[in-house]
């Protein structure tokens, strides 16, 4: 198999999806610490949390605050942040984030579960967040597709509904996307189909690949979407991950793995795995009794040790 030479850029969410399902809330100075550590391994781009509401996702009542230390402390990182809605947006601007990452579900099910509104009425949130940054044209923003190859309620979701909010989005000037693998349902075959699709139809976009790893697919659906043409994937330190309403979902694909198999197939990541394992070791310092699911971490790999 001829395996393309194209470097990966390689988002880590931990700090985010990673964190965002966990019964445990992290103190502010420990995500502070853990973004600082990610920083030191290479990562370019780090999301740090959700704006969202805090008596949805208790773990994010502090963003703000976190935003603000990050931002003030730490160079050469471009940080983001996820919301579903225009309030997230300001409130994420108010802190200095340059990078909105705008997330609904294709999945009308998911959507009202997830942040209560149909995908249309998704849709027209999208259409006041656009009119509020035509105001800020140095923000950057992707919107993140979720349900994209699955959904936890209905199970199947058809390539057709993905592509018609795809259409829908583009529609809106949007050429950053992520399709989300929110439950880990994908599969290869699948995911070339849906990549190809689009990259054929949006010749001209920017697609992102968000995956987990719940039944064991996330690395498989990463290679065949980087050989269908992706070359920026979202993973999670320590495989950590889940939806608070996705029922039955699992961690993302791990950093530590995605960048050794990508090094491995000498795929230039730009990440030190030796630095990398310091952020996770940190994170099971911090988090003693949450499991993670990091297979190459787990294993020591005698490759990413200090000798």
């Amino acid at each position: 198999m001829q395996i393309p030479s194209d470097p990966v850029e390689i988002v880590e969410v931990g700090p985010r999806d990673g964190l965002q399902n966990l019964k445990t809330i992290l103190s502010t100075e420990g995500k502070v610490s853990l973004i600082r550590r990610l920083s030191e391994s290479g990562l370019k781009q780090i999301q740090i949390g959700g704006f969202v509401s805090p008596t949805a996702i208790p773990q994010f009542h502090d963003v703000s605050q976190v935003a603000r230390e990050v931002l003030s402390t730490i160079n050469g990182i471009k940080f983001s942040a996820l919301t579903p809605n225009l309030t997230g947006v300001e409130n994420a601007l108010l802190c200095g984030i340059k990078k909105i990452c705008f997330v609904f579900s294709v999945s009308q099910a998911h959507n009202r579960n997830n942040v209560g509104k149909t995908p249309e009425e998704s849709l027209i949130e999208l259409e006041k967040v656009i009119h509020l940054l035509k105001q800020t044209p140095e923000i950057e923003i992707n919107v993140d597709l979720s349900t994209a190859f699955g959904c936890p309620y209905t199970v199947k979701v058809p390539q057709e509904t993905v592509i018609h909010y795809v259409k829908k989005v583009w529609g809106f000037g949007i050429r950053q996307i992520t399709l989300c693998d929110t439950v880990g349902f994908a599969n290869p075959v699948q995911v070339a189909k849906l990549i190809s699709t689009c990259c054929n139809l949006f010749p001209k976009g920017v697609f992102r690949c968000h995956f987990h790893n719940t039944r064991g697919l996330g690395l498989a659906n990463c290679l065949a979407a980087y050989m269908a043409g992706i070359r920026s994937f979202d993973s999670s330190i320590g495989g950590l991950g889940g939806c608070p309403y996705a029922p039955g979902a699992t961690g993302n694909i791990s950093t530590e793995d995605l960048v050794f198999m990508f090094n491995e197939m000498k795929v230039q990541t730009g990440i030190n795995l030796e630095n990398l394992f310091a952020a996770t070791s940190y994170l099971t310092q911090i988090l003693p009794d949450v499991a993670l699911h990091s297979h190459l971490f787990r294993a020591k790999q005698p490759c990413v040790q200090k000798k």
